[in-house]
């Protein structure tokens, strides 16, 4: 007799094993805000974690409020905006489901909640200073309407740095986090200085490597092998920048390029000889950072090495 688990796990045509998946939720299920979302399942391309009407079909969901599973354990999601009963679901290939946990929202209550329907966010990502958090979003889109964050308690007019997005640029925008951390709101607000919705948000301080480069002399030109050690985190977002003694930390005037996974960093001397500066470059939200730094110096054709000369 074959026998099919529902719920807890469902069986693959032709697999020998059923696989197996479960959800667990934290925090207040009041329509409209945000709880973390504990998951096991089997991880797969298109696998979602989210909330549904009761009884819909697998590939069903409520929009804003689901987050594939390669988003991260756990998944901070944002609840329906309206009070009742829905299921939160692990769903595989996108339709089938391999967990479903009854819920209930209730309605918001109290001065300052949004209205049903004004505006959802959905952050994703680490709360870790320098990172870049995703925010999914739904709202009026009205020109000039902004997420990002604010200071707590802070007007409607105020925002931290360049932590913030326009909601005409995309749809997750991208956030960067102050490197420093602290106590914030992550907000959505109209171009006429209406706040729809505030979530609070606490940052860890993020930290910066210290990278050891080596100091180098080339010709014009030539092709430049810089080794790296392991002070080096050769992170997404690092690069190897060719600068002027002084120059700003956004100068990249002799050239860049990405740092590699492994190996050494592979790239051209400037055209023009002089003094250059080599540069390890870490980039922390929306910020270039130089971590460490050597001197290049590169010759012209008429250059002698002091072996050389008469």
């Amino acid at each position: 007799m074959k026998h099919f688990v529902f719920l807890m796990g469902l069986c693959w045509a032709g697999a020998l094993q059923a696989q197996v998946a479960e959800v667990s939720v934290t925090g207040d299920l009041v329509a409209g805000g945000h709880v973390s979302v504990a998951w096991t399942g089997p991880d797969g391309q298109n696998d979602w974690v989210g909330f549904a009407e009761p009884g819909a079909p697998g590939s069903s969901w409520v929009s804003g409020s689901w987050a594939y599973t390669n988003a991260g354990n756990p998944l901070t999601l944002t609840l329906p905006l309206s009070a009742g009963p829905y299921e939160l679901r692990y769903v595989t290939g996108g339709s089938e489901v391999l967990a479903a946990q009854a819920v209930t929202l209730a309605a918001p209550q109290g001065a300052g909640e949004v209205a049903p329907g004004a505006a959802a966010l959905q952050p994703v990502g680490a709360l870790m200073g320098g990172a870049v958090l995703s925010v999914g979003w739904s709202g009026p889109n009205g020109q000039g309407d902004w997420i990002g964050l604010a200071p707590v308690g802070g007007a409607a007019s105020s925002w931290v740095g360049s932590s913030y997005a326009y909601t005409s640029a995309a749809n997750p925008v991208q956030i960067g986090l102050p490197i420093d951390g602290g106590s914030y709101e992550l907000r959505y607000v109209t171009g006429g200085g209406q706040i729809l919705l505030s979530i609070p948000l606490t940052v860890a301080p993020g930290t910066l490597p210290s990278v050891v480069l080596p100091a180098m002399t080339a010709p014009e030109g030539a092709v430049l092998s810089v080794a790296l050690g392991p002070d080096a985190p050769r992170a997404q977002g690092d690069y190897l920048y060719i600068a002027r003694p002084g120059g700003g930390p956004g100068d990249y005037s002799g050239g860049y390029v990405i740092v590699p996974a492994e190996g050494a960093v592979q790239i051209n001397a400037p055209a023009t000889a002089g003094e250059w500066e080599l540069r390890y470059v870490v980039t922390r939200g929306t910020d270039y950072i130089p971590v460490g730094s050597a001197p290049l110096t590169v010759t012209g054709p008429d250059y002698k090495s002091p072996r050389n000369l008469p």
